[in-house]
């Protein structure tokens, strides 16, 4: 049960969901920070026992770390599936609970959309557009190519059914073997240098942790054939940049996209905007349009049960 009403959301944009929020819950009092500086403050003031964290470029990890281990918070509510930016949970007292599967049929719909674009080369028609240039260049379908997805969870899932709508053959990593419908074969990690070579699509699904940072190296890239195509909309810190950057100018694979970086926003002088086989997002794959009201009303859900001393939905950390 809540014995204070304070409700502190952290993120500089609260206007498109906080009318969710306030109409739902009329006892309850939410309160909005939008820097460090704010946020430092309105814990100090208002000691809220339920944060809404966002990861966001104007509130620092180091501040929102520091916020989730007062002693007054007793449930984080990440807005979102990565929940990095929290640093290690093993050091918190309150529970976490995040967002998985809110979005994951939208992200893996821009998956699609970038695996039919590099596959088909509407950015090299773009380029060719721009020079003036009418050339038809030759292309195959999605159908019969191979996809190895990197992880498995909500949103590799949701990029298997749909790359299986497009005939694609799905094979998974998965740090165990488990009962998977969506991929036509499933392996452990330490298989995954015999797969790799057979890939045309490799798609990046894990969550970044120490375990997992530089997961992908110069090692994976070497192993995949010159015509495949890797995506990344997981986290940028999984992958080792630098090796990344070597594969597509050297051209030892085919082509990228990538939604994350190593640091965000990239820097002015990053080699990743010289690339022509690269297509860059913002980290934003996933934002449809109502992605706030999305994650206001799953945790509007959870503050339900909060109240009423229910179990928490989507739960990290108890």
């Amino acid at each position: 049960m809540l014995e204070e009403k304070n409700i502190l959301v952290i993120h500089h944009e609260q206007d498109r969901y906080f009318e969710t929020l306030c109409s739902r819950f009329p006892d309850l009092h939410f309160y909005s920070a939008r820097s460090d500086a704010k946020l430092a403050q309105q814990m100090a003031d208002l000691q809220p026992q339920v944060l809404l964290s966002f990861r966001c470029d104007p509130i620092s990890t180091d501040a929102q770390r520091l916020a989730v281990r007062n002693s007054c918070v007793k449930w984080v509510q990440v807005a979102g599936a990565g929940y990095d930016h929290l640093g290690n949970l093993d050091d918190l007292t309150c529970a976490v609970t995040n967002c998985a599967g809110v979005l994951s049929r939208f992200q893996a719909e821009t998956v699609i959309g970038a695996m039919i674009n590099l596959n088909f080369g509407f950015f090299r028609y773009q380029q060719q557009q721009q020079r003036k240039e009418y050339r038809k260049l030759p292309w195959h379908s999605l159908e019969g190519q191979k996809l190895l997805l990197v992880g498995m969870g909500h949103i590799g899932r949701a990029v298997a059914i749909n790359g299986r709508h497009f005939g694609m053959h799905i094979t998974a990593i998965r740090s165990t073997i488990q009962d998977s419908p969506e991929a036509d074969v499933v392996c452990t990690p330490d298989q995954i240098y015999e797969v790799l070579p057979e890939a045309d699509f490799v798609s990046l699904h894990l969550p970044y942790s120490e375990a997992t940072h530089h997961f992908f190296d110069a090692r994976m890239f070497g192993a995949m054939k010159e015509s495949a195509y890797f995506i990344n909309t997981a986290r940028g810190n999984i992958v080792d940049e630098e090796a990344l950057v070597a594969a597509l100018q050297g051209k030892t694979i085919a082509g990228a996209y990538l939604d994350v970086f190593s640091e965000e926003p990239i820097p002015q002088s990053s080699q990743l905007w010289q690339l022509e086989n690269a297509l860059l997002t913002p980290h934003y794959c996933d934002s449809v349009d109502d992605w706030h009201e999305r994650f206001a009303a799953f945790f509007a859900d959870n503050l339900q049960r909060w109240v009423v001393g229910e179990e928490l939905q989507n739960m990290i950390r108890p």
